[in-house]
């Protein structure tokens, strides 16, 4: 009863819920209100406004323009509710040259909203969102607080929250590398020459002016966002000038070197600064490396009940070998150890400014555990993403560079929803007081209980995309053996796919128990085998090792046989234990020995999962009434990470431009040209699959490459040009069937609560609409040869 006399003390005048409270309307309306905000709001309660009146939302538009200016509100001493975003958001994420620099700028993000957050919880005030859920990555940065959270607490939880970060990644850096090293015949040797450290101004900078902090109150939730967004007009950024060599990431700030901040123009030598770069960064990604397998080994030393999560997370080969490796190295074999672990997470080569670098650290639990940010969700070092591998353990074999896919989502619409649950909050609260005779005290209590309402929507709403990304998106890829989710933000979404095999020395124990199981079952495999197991000792699962279909199917059959079985018999211990060295489960093994290397068409497999016309799709299991539009990007091996995550935000713009509620798919090759085609949901698995080649052939047998040839031969006689579709309409009818053929025509635009393949609606001439069927079928013939080729 407390909480709810507190809670009335917000909204209104004092109530006192007891029995001397004499009996009137506008005290049962007070009751009321005090009710419906301790009430949880459920389906049924939402349906009421729909049984209650024809139309809600013309009403609502009726009665804002009527009553609303009438309504009393001198009730509120201060506005009711509080937003808060900052920035920069993408420009922060797309800065990132590895997928650490993925998950480090998702924690830093998600940190910051969070900090935001409990500081509101601690003065007792409500986070509407993002909804209290206990989640590292994905935390919007959209924040919506009822009541007066002030500019200067709501600022300073921030500043000081972000101001931690920093601070703990310099005091890393200057007490790890306080001397400097120097190298001898492969080996490092500490000098008695101190590192000067001269970039504490370039430091305070970066944690003073690195964000944008934007802050708005209202006495709705609109009203406090529009306040929000009319204080994002006016920019508050702040730009950080130095001298000097610039990132080689970002090419637009200077590079982190103890020096920064020193430099003058007039005496700067190139070839002197150029030194520093390369010995600082040396020793520091030889002290990265220190630090990762150090922090390991203490809690293995020091946390006996910390060994079943290490061996969770790095795996059992991973852990034994820190444990029979470590305790009696020589100096030369331990140097060679941390060098390897530090060139996985800082390149000795890379060239980072202070943010880039901080995003890089961050993912070290040595340096984030101190702060409280979880790095649990951090991909193995030792099996980390890989596309740009420099390493040659031997000469004579080539980098094991692989295509990867990245996908990057967004909510449709999901203004306008927020926008409707406001109009369901007003025929809530108009139906709760419909026999008020007073249109005062009517509309004055019905606007009290559409905020309490909206409010409940929009925490309700927030719940579920969160614990929809938590419970059902993250798992859908993670530990699978096909990629990652790096991000669930509410409706927002970034992943990735790849696979990249453990080390060699980690898999040599799978490796032999399939192809000693292989040879029992089927004795005919073992020339086969035995040719596999020679190149696999040299080269490992390379990405040029060739394995017949009879071992992948054979492999895959042994692991499969235990994919329903909770547990390992007694008698498979050794495949156990070969999983458990390896860091592998029983999925992520079939997959790495079924397709060593990723195929696209395993890529497609999952986004026809992931949404289409079926009600038990991965999306729509968080039941929230809107759709998504996501941007997939199959990049070649050379592409840099940023320029990717440009590309799939690109696509992902297209997406909702050509109509919303689909899937762009571009191709990126190393030169950085493009293709895209863009599909609706509904028709995407239908249209790839139902392709047959000349021979009649289909899915995986099915040759791309004859529509491709065709259409390549009639571009180039221009047979697509002059404002027809006969040729293009005839070609997809060869090649997907008449059935497809008249859904294309039929569904070109929206038609029957489906959205249009080409867009929503047609464009004004007849001469662009015929052109925009044509580059359709174009792209799909040049997109499906690409991705569906097998």
């Amino acid at each position: 009863m407390q909480y709810i006399k507190e809670l009335w003390n917000r909204r209104c005048t004092q109530i006192h819920a007891d029995k001397t409270v004499p009996y009137s309307d506008e005290n049962r309306y007070k009751f009321l209100i005090v009710v419906l905000s301790s009430t949880q709001l459920n389906d049924s309660i939402l349906a009421t406004p729909f049984r209650a009146v024809e139309d809600p939302i013309s009403i609502v538009g009726v009665l804002c323009q009527q009553f609303l200016q009438n309504i009393d509100t001198s009730y509120m001493n201060q506005p009711c509710y509080t937003a808060i975003t900052f920035a920069p958001v993408q420009g922060f994420i797309e800065k990132s040259r590895k997928l650490r620099d993925l998950y480090g700028s998702s924690f830093i993000l998600s940190y910051l909203a969070r900090a935001i957050c409990n500081e509101a919880r601690c003065q007792g005030l409500w986070v509407v969102s993002p909804a209290s859920i206990n989640v590292t990555q994905g935390t919007p940065n959209i924040i919506i607080i009822e009541g007066d959270f002030s500019f200067q607490c709501a600022s300073d939880a921030f500043n000081q929250a972000w101001s931690g970060i920093t601070q703990t990644c310099r005091d890393w850096i200057e007490q790890q590398l306080k001397y400097k090293w120097v190298e001898e015949k492969g080996k490092y040797t500490q000098t008695q020459y101190e590192w000067k450290y001269c970039w504490r101004r370039e430091w305070n900078l970066w944690t003073n002016y690195a964000w944008e902090f934007f802050w708005g109150q209202g006495e709705t939730i609109a009203a406090a966002r529009e306040q929000v967004n009319e204080v994002k007009r006016s920019r508050n950024w702040t730009a950080i000038n130095w001298t000097g060599e610039s990132s080689t990431l970002s090419g637009a700030d200077g590079i982190a070197i103890p020096s920064l901040g020193t430099n003058n123009p007039k005496t700067w030598d190139y070839q002197t600064q150029k030194t520093e770069i390369r010995d600082f960064y040396k020793q520091l990604s030889y002290a990265v490396g220190e630090t990762f397998i150090e922090f390991i080994k203490q809690k293995l030393d020091n946390e006996p009940t910390a060994r079943p999560t290490l061996v969770e997370r790095y795996g059992e080969g991973f852990v034994q070998f820190l444990e029979n490796k470590l305790p009696r190295p020589s100096l030369e074999e331990y140097q060679e150890l941390m060098a390897e672990y530090g060139e996985s997470i800082i390149d000795s080569t890379e060239e980072l400014s202070i943010p880039e670098l901080i995003k890089r650290l961050i993912t070290l639990e040595a340096i984030a555990t101190p702060i409280g940010i979880p790095t649990q969700e951090v991909p193995e070092t030792y099996r980390d993403l890989n596309r740009l591998n420099k390493k040659k353990k031997q000469s004579k074999i080539e980098p094991d560079n692989r295509w990867t896919g990245w996908f990057k989502g967004d909510g449709d619409k999901a203004g306008e929803y927020l926008q409707y649950l406001a109009s369901i909050a007003w025929c809530i609260g108009l139906t709760m007081f419909a026999d008020c005779l007073q249109l005062i005290l009517k509309y004055k209590y019905a606007s009290i209980a559409a905020l309490i309402v909206e409010a409940k929507l929009l925490n309700k709403f927030s719940y579920a995309m969160l614990d929809w990304g938590e419970k059902n998106l993250k798992p859908s890829l993670d530990h699978t053996g096909k990629g990652r989710i790096i991000y669930a933000g509410g409706d927002d979404l970034l992943g990735v796919f790849y696979r990249t095999p453990p080390e060699t020395k980690f898999l040599i124990r799978l490796v032999k128990y399939l192809s000693n199981m292989l040879v029992t079952y089927q004795d005919n495999l073992k020339n086969e085998i035995d040719e596999f197991n020679k190149e696999f000792n040299w080269k490992g699962l390379h990405k040029d090792v060739k394995i017949s279909d009879n071992l992948k199917q054979g492999f895959a059959k042994i692991i499969n046989e235990h994919q329903n079985d909770r547990e390992l018999k007694e008698n498979d211990r050794e495949l156990k234990a070969a999983l458990a060295e390896a860091g592998l489960n029983l999925k992520e093994a079939e997959n790495l020995f079924q397709e060593p290397v990723l195929k696209p068409q395993e890529c497609l497999d999952w986004f026809y999962e992931f949404n289409s016309e079926k009600t038990d799709t991965l999306w729509k299991q968080h039941k929230q009434p809107i759709t998504v539009s996501v941007g997939f990007v199959w990049a070649a091996p050379n592409v840099p990470q940023r320029d990717v995550l440009q590309h799939c935000r690109e696509a992902e713009k297209n997406a909702k431009s050509q109509g919303r509620d689909r899937l762009a798919i571009r191709i990126l090759f190393n030169s950085g040209n493009h293709i895209e085609w863009v599909c609706p949901w509904w028709f995407l698995q239908d249209v790839l699959q139902g392709y047959r080649d000349r021979d009649g052939k289909k899915n995986s047998q099915a040759n791309w490459g004859h529509i491709y040839e065709d259409v390549a031969v009639l571009e180039s006689r221009h047979a697509f040009e002059g404002g027809q579709i006969d040729v293009a309409l005839a070609l997809f009818e060869v090649y997907f069937g008449k059935t497809n053929r008249d859904i294309l025509w039929k569904h070109r635009w929206d038609c029957d609560c489906r959205k249009g393949i080409l867009g929503n609606k047609p464009q004004n001439q007849l001469s662009d609409n015929n052109k925009a069927l044509n580059q359709w079928i174009i792209n799909l013939a040049k997109v499906g040869f690409h991705l569906c080729q097998q």
